[in-house]
């Protein structure tokens, strides 16, 4: 806590500061001027909670300094120390914000008890202060979900509620929204080095976007931009249209959006395709305009290069019912993977490409449904293999998936000038396939190596106390996968191999005459003598003592 003292009389000010106990007050540090013009600006510099204040001064009085106050800083706590009982000091002290009127001589007891007062009211003022600052702050951080949420909703259709009118009028500059033009940037269309930099923080790509496009949008009022929560690859831009020609409009438009695309640009080394949606009523028209926007995006020409700006024109959208048909090349592609040969994969990728190069034009939604029915082809593959992978070791069990491979789905694979790269799609293709069938291989051959590798483990150590459990965990093999392989390569089963193994360890053990039979057990395994004994005989036909006499 800081207090100012003002007076114009020296003497004065060290009797306030001799006369209170200021560290049982929590003070930390006192201030004094000579005037209220002084004190204005010493105020300004340190920032006091209470100022003690005489009234009748030269160049500035109490009264001044009070008003000053009031006005400029009305958290600080004012308390008043006159030679003067005047009616019109004290009544101008209540206006502008004074706590106590106190008389000169100053009695110490009045002073703490005034200092206390303004101290403890400073404190709790101060508390309030910050419970309202933390609100605004939480509401301003909520506010963008907010509005994310709110314009996200009226791509369903409709605001019945007004929430998207509500919602503008906490905008620091507000102007009622009748008509708009909705556009969508579209995050797929982000070049493969964005994509990259930003696939494990996609939340960092769209605020930078978001703000990017906002900030553009709000120069003159001329409309927002906010995260689709509807989609994973969208940033909605709401543009207010004023009404005018058509040119005017589009124009408009045009320019912002080149605007917008050059920040990212500087921003990221990469720009973006946008989809224009039409002029229609705010908000009930919203949805109208955003899906004109999205089928401006589907319809583009990926063979042609690239326009950046697609303009939603029903005369001109086409229909894409043509699709590269995935079923007539998927157990072409589904043996070369499993042959696991290079040049198989190659000429069957091949083949599947080539439907592709045929074709005249391919738009956006028919390469959107290229990518789906691959990634369906994959699903199924994966589906296939579900009790085989079950019992791989750990990492290679998600090799046998997709993770850490270039899968061919995601940003769109384009050349330099913006067209579909055929050629760069055919090698991610092609490797990711490969990296697959190499994955599969290996660990085929380790899983298979892997019973010789249980076998010599449990010869070693037998002797201790073994469960299906603890070798499959040492193998990081499923009990289920390593059960059924043992089977398979040693035609017996791993727990009577293991039971053998311990019998003719311990048939050696009982041919020395040195060691007892529950010695034996225990060397061999078995905790509990009478089921080793069990186990022996069920074994050999006799038991561990009969086994030592016929031996002996």
């Amino acid at each position: 806590m800081k207090i100012v003292i003002v007076d114009d009389e020296r003497h004065v000010r060290e009797a306030v500061r001799l006369l209170v106990d200021w560290e049982a007050l929590g003070v930390t540090e006192i201030h004094e001027a000579a005037n209220g013009e002084e004190a204005a600006t010493l105020i300004e510099r340190v920032r006091p909670g209470v100022v003690v204040t005489d009234m009748l001064m030269p160049v500035q009085g109490g009264l001044d300094l009070l008003a000053w106050l009031q006005t400029q800083r009305p958290e600080i706590q004012k308390i008043v120390v006159s030679g003067h009982d005047d009616f019109h000091l004290v009544r101008g002290t209540m206006q502008h914000g004074g706590q106590d009127y106190l008389l000169k001589p100053i009695d110490p007891e009045q002073l703490t008890g005034a200092l206390k007062r303004a101290i403890a009211r400073w404190h709790d003022q101060d508390r309030s202060r910050k419970d309202e600052l933390a609100r605004s702050m939480e509401i301003n951080q909520l506010r963008p979900v907010m509005r994310d949420r709110i314009f996200s909703d009226l791509l369903g259709g409709g605001d019945s509620n007004g929430h998207a009118q509500l919602a503008l009028q906490g905008e620091p500059v507000f102007r009622q929204a009748s008509t708009c033009l909705v556009a969508v940037l579209d995050l797929d269309s982000a070049s493969s080095e964005v994509a990259e930099r930003y696939a494990r923080n996609r939340d960092l790509l769209y605020f930078t976007l978001t703000n990017i496009a906002d900030e553009v949008l709000r120069r003159g009022d001329r409309g927002l931009a906010c995260r689709n929560l509807r989609s994973e690859n969208e940033i909605l831009l709401f543009f207010w249209i004023e009404p005018g020609a058509a040119a005017r409009r589009d124009a408009t438009v045009q320019s912002l959006l080149s605007e917008i695309n050059e920040c990212c640009f500087l921003a990221l080394k990469c720009r973006f395709d946008y989809g224009i949606g039409t002029e229609q009523p705010f908000p009930k028209g919203a949805a109208n305009s955003y899906q004109a926007a999205k089928a401006a995006l589907r319809d583009r020409d990926l063979l042609v290069e690239r326009a950046y700006y697609y303009r939603y024109d029903a005369a001109e959208v086409r229909s894409s019912a043509a699709t590269p048909r995935f079923e007539e090349y998927e157990e072409s592609l589904r043996l070369a993977v499993l042959s696991g040969s290079d040049k198989q994969i190659r000429d069957a990728v091949g083949r599947c490409i080539a439907e592709m190069r045929r074709m005249p034009r391919i738009s956006s939604e028919q390469f959107e449904r290229w990518r789906t029915a691959f990634a369906e082809m994959l699903q199924r593959w994966r589906e296939a293999d579900a009790e085989r992978a079950e019992g791989l070791p750990v990492a290679q069990s998600r090799a046998d998936g997709t993770d850490g491979l270039p899968l061919p789905t995601g940003a769109l694979p384009l050349d330099a000038r913006g067209r579909l790269d055929l050629d760069g799609l055919e090698t991610v293709f092609r490797e990711f396939l490969t990296a697959w069938s190499h994955s599969r291989s290996a660990a085929s051959q380790q899983s298979q190596s892997a019973i010789p590798a249980v076998a010599r483990y449990i010869e070693q150590h037998y002797n201790k106390e073994l469960t299906l459990q603890d070798i499959a965990s040492q193998f990081y093999l499923s009990r289920e996968y390593i059960s059924r392989r043992f089977k398979q390569e040693t035609g017996e089963n791993l727990i009577d191999f293991l039971c053998r193994i311990r019998i003719d360890k311990a048939k050696l053990l009982l041919e020395s005459p040195h060691f007892k039979i529950s010695q034996v057990a225990e060397m061999v395994g078995y905790a509990d003598e009478k089921y080793f004994s069990k186990v022996f005989k069920k074994l050999t036909g006799l038991s561990p003592n009969q086994y030592r006499k016929n031996n002996a």
